[in-house]
């Protein structure tokens, strides 16, 4: 039993990652025909696409409750959303500032960085009765939309303007994220790119579905709680195409579009992914999320905005320590923070 456990939770995991991929795959075709620049894709394709996996989870669970097939559901949800965003911002970013030293610039950082903080705020705001009902989620996912309105207005409104170096020096600007963007793959028409995405997105609603039932049999084969298995499991391998995505970004010398992925990502999978699963049935918030998780994620948001904002590149050891910081989180969690 718990070989297949382990087993349909691995393949639930490539699933999630495959889904994701076709998706996004497809949207960049698009996006390549429609010349969107990189930072743009960065904001709102990528951080869409590669938050799919959690917005998956999310509305499977959603399903899984009101239908009664696992009424228990929660603590895996919930805590893969907060498992999900403190992994991006510690592991993720680490990984990708270890490989290669990172930067985001100063306009990005005033626009995106409050609003991260906003989003974990307000998440704790709906969760202090200990319930994220629909009106909650459906006020969650309207935030999300007006933030991502926002977005697009600024970036057009930024690319119109005439920016001089000495500007663009000042606030960090990476000139290749104003480019349009290229896909690497071979044209292809749009059916194509409409067939590539379905069979995206039924692959992720598989995965999905597999990924929470492993993670549940697994909470009661090893009687670890639901949320622990959500945060430090389920968040990590839901996290996996945002690594795959930024590695490949960074590779290609797009800067912008792999630091703008972990910011909008990280921004959709609290507001618009847990909405997405909370709008179909009011999901319950376990305590210890509140008391523990989410003081810990403010706590990373600090660190990694500092770091960002004080340098010009998120250097090698400031990523160690990030990585080192998840490490002494994940040990108090699963050792300490488990109820």
């Amino acid at each position: 039993m718990l070989l297949f456990s382990v087993f349909f939770l691995i393949l639930g995991f490539f699933g999630l990652y495959y889904g994701a991929k076709f998706v996004i795959i497809s949207l960049e075709n698009i996006a390549d025909r429609l010349n969107i620049s990189h930072i743009m894709v960065g904001l709102t394709i990528l951080s869409i696409g590669t938050s799919l996996p959690e917005i998956a989870v999310s509305i499977m669970g959603g399903i899984d409750k009101i239908l009664g097939i696992d009424p228990n559901i929660d603590g895996i949800v919930i805590g893969n959303k907060v498992g999900s965003f403190l992994t991006q911002i510690t592991i993720i970013i680490g990984i990708l500032s270890v490989t290669q030293p990172i930067f985001v610039s100063k306009w990005e950082l005033r626009r995106e960085g409050p609003m991260l903080f906003f989003s974990v705020f307000i998440f704790l705001i709906f969760s202090l009765d200990g319930i994220l009902s629909r009106h909650e989620a459906l006020v969650l996912i309207i935030i999300y939309f007006i933030y991502l309105s926002f977005v697009i207005w600024s970036e057009k409104r930024l690319q119109k303007e005439k920016i001089n170096s000495k500007y663009m020096e000042k606030e960090r600007l990476d000139t290749v994220s104003f480019k349009p963007i290229s896909s690497p793959r071979k044209k292809s028409s749009t059916p194509r790119d409409i067939g590539i995405f379905l069979l995206g997105l039924t692959v992720l609603i598989i995965a999905a579905e597999a990924t929470l039932f492993s993670a549940h049999d697994l909470s009661k084969e090893f009687q670890i709680p639901e949320n622990v298995i959500g945060i430090i499991l389920v968040g990590f391998g839901t996290s996996l195409p945002e690594l795959v995505a930024d590695l490949t970004a960074i590779r290609r010398g797009s800067f912008g579009i792999a630091v703008g992925d972990i910011l909008g990502s990280n921004i959709c999978d609290i507001l618009l992914a847990t909405g997405a699963g909370s709008i179909i049935v009011n999901f319950n918030v376990p305590m210890i999320i509140m008391v523990f998780d989410i003081p810990v994620l403010f706590l990373a948001l600090i660190l990694v905005i500092y770091f960002l904002w004080t340098e010009k590149t998120l250097k090698r050891w400031e990523g160690s320590l990030l990585i080192a910081f998840y490490s002494v989180y994940a040990i108090l969690k699963v050792a300490l923070f488990q109820i």
